[in-house]
C-alpha cells in the first residue's frame, strides 16, 4: 500500500516565495480517513500546537486500518518543529519515521539558517544542500500553502527540501467545490499540483472557514491507482474564523 505520498502531502504535508509575515495557521487537531480501492485503508491525524518554549510543532501519524491492517501494520509519523524569527516562521527540524512493511525507514532534516544549508540524514546516510531564505521541508509546505490562500487568495511557488534535494512545487487553482465530510459540508478551493510530463496527479480541497485546512486530498499514481483522504473531525482554534497564531 502506497501511503507515503499522501502523508507527505497532508500531514501532508508539503513554503511560499516570501516571508511568512502573518504567522502560522491557528492551532488545530484533525483526523482523516484514507480510502483506497473503495476500502477504509488507514486512519490519519494531524495537529499544530505551540510548545512551552514558543516554538510550534506540526505533526501527523497514519496507521493502516480495516482489512489492510490484517496484511500490513504500517505506521508513519512526520513532525516539523518551527520557530518564529522576527515576522517569519521557519522550520528548525523535520523527521519522518515509517515502521512496518519490508523495512523501517527514517529521514530527518536539520536547517542551518546561518549557513543557509539543510543537513539531511536518510537511512543513516548524511547529505547537505544549499537552501533559500524561504525554503521549507515537504511536510510543512502545507502550512505555507494554507497561509498563502488565507492572505493572498492563491498559492505561490514553493521551495522544498525532499530526500536531501531541493525542489520547486507549483499549484494551480481549479475552482471551488462543496465537499461532504463527516465533519460537515465545506465550500472548498480546489487546487492541483502542476507536474510536467507525468501521469501522477495530486488534487486538494481546502476550506476557507477552517483557515484553508485540507478537507480532502486525492492522489493518482502513474498506474492509475487512486486513493483519497477525507476529513472526519477537526477541533481547536482553527475552527474560530477570527483566530490567529501570530
Amino acid at each position: 500500500m502506497k501511503t507515503k505520498p499522501l502523508l507527505c502531502m497532508l500531514l501532508p504535508a508539503l513554503l511560499f516565495s516570501h516571508a511568512l509575515q502573518a504567522g502560522l495557521p491557528p492551532e488545530f487537531s484533525a483526523e482523516y480517513s484514507l480510502h483506497k480501492f473503495g476500502m477504509h485503508a488507514a486512519q490519519a491525524s494531524s495537529s499544530l500546537q505551540q510548545q512551552a518554549d514558543g516554538s510550534w510543532l506540526y505533526q501527523s501519524q497514519t496507521k493502516t486500518k480495516g482489512v489492510i491492517s490484517i496484511f500490513r501494520k504500517d505506521k508513519i509519523t512526520e513532525r516539523t518543529l518551527l520557530k518564529k524569527v522576527a515576522n517569519d516562521f521557519r522550520p528548525v527540524s523535520y523527521q519522518y519515521i515509517h515502521k512496518g512493511g519490508k523495512k523501517n525507514r527514517n529521514r530527518s532534516v536539520d536547517f542551518d539558517w546561518d549557513k543557509l544549508q539543510a543537513n539531511s540524514t536518510i537511512s543513516g546516510k548524511p547529505s547537505s544542500v544549499s537552501i533559500k531564505a524561504e525554503t521549507v521541508d515537504y511536510f510543512s509546505m502545507q502550512l505555507r500553502l494554507m497561509h498563502d490562500l488565507q492572505t493572498a487568495g492563491k498559492p505561490q511557488s514553493y521551495s522544498i527540501v525532499k530526500k536531501g534535494k531541493l525542489d520547486d512545487i507549483i499549484f494551480k487553482v481549479r475552482g471551488t467545490e462543496t465537499i461532504e465530510t463527516d465533519a460537515g459540508d465545506f465550500k472548498a478551493i480546489k487546487i492541483e499540483r502542476s507536474r510536467e510530463n507525468s501521469k501522477r496527479n495530486t488534487i486538494m480541497w481546502l476550506a476557507p472557514e477552517l483557515h484553508y485546512l485540507p478537507v480532502k486530498i486525492q492522489h493518482i499514481e502513474t498506474d492509475g491507482s487512486k486513493f483519497s483522504l477525507l476529513l472526519d473531525r477537526v477541533s481547536g482554534a482553527i475552527t474560530d474564523k477570527q483566530a490567529s497564531s501570530d
